[in-house]
């Protein structure tokens, strides 16, 4: 019975890390703003964050990247990389700053985040991507520091909703 709850649990899982990119894909298809937003970037970060588990945050972000690349037409495991990192570095900054903090969300957020775009659009130029080709010149610094400012806030909001449910029992 108990492996029963336990593939239950982990297919729910799954949906929803699913569902994630699925809507991250279908939102900036049909909505350009929606382009600067990393709904799986957000999702790495509150799983480290709270899971505080490298293992299970490298699973998790791996994943998360890698339906990411598929959809997107980013060099296929750059986004994968990139999360993998993101998620192994918010998981191991648990046991190092308070993170249950708003100013420290806030600071990993937005530095997860500018640092995540640099690093697909390194790899994306290393491999001759031309998805990354709009994201190199002159007004990339622009384009990354807005994406990590609408993921920060994003992310605050996102995580404040979750403080206030996970309290709301106690």
């Amino acid at each position: 019975m108990a492996r029963i709850s336990t593939l239950g649990i982990i297919g729910k899982f799954a949906i929803a890390l699913i569902a994630v990119v699925v809507m991250q894909g279908i939102l900036s298809f049909k909505f350009k703003v929606f382009g600067y937003f990393d709904l799986p970037l957000i999702c790495s970060v509150y799983y480290g964050f709270t899971l505080g588990n490298p293992i299970a945050s490298i699973v998790i972000g791996s994943s998360l990247g890698l339906m990411q690349d598929s959809l997107s037409g980013a060099a296929l495991g750059a986004n994968g990389l990139t999360k993998t990192l993101i998620g192994f570095f918010a998981a191991t900054a648990v046991s190092k700053f308070a993170v249950e903090k708003t100013i420290t969300r806030v600071f990993a957020l937005f530095l997860f985040s500018v640092g995540d775009a640099v690093l697909v659009t390194i790899l994306g130029l290393m491999v001759g991507s031309p998805a990354s080709a709009s994201y190199s010149g002159s007004g990339a610094l622009g384009g990354w520091l807005l994406s990590a400012t609408f993921n920060t806030l994003l992310g605050v909001i996102l995580f404040g909703y979750h403080d206030r449910w996970r309290h709301a029992t106690t």
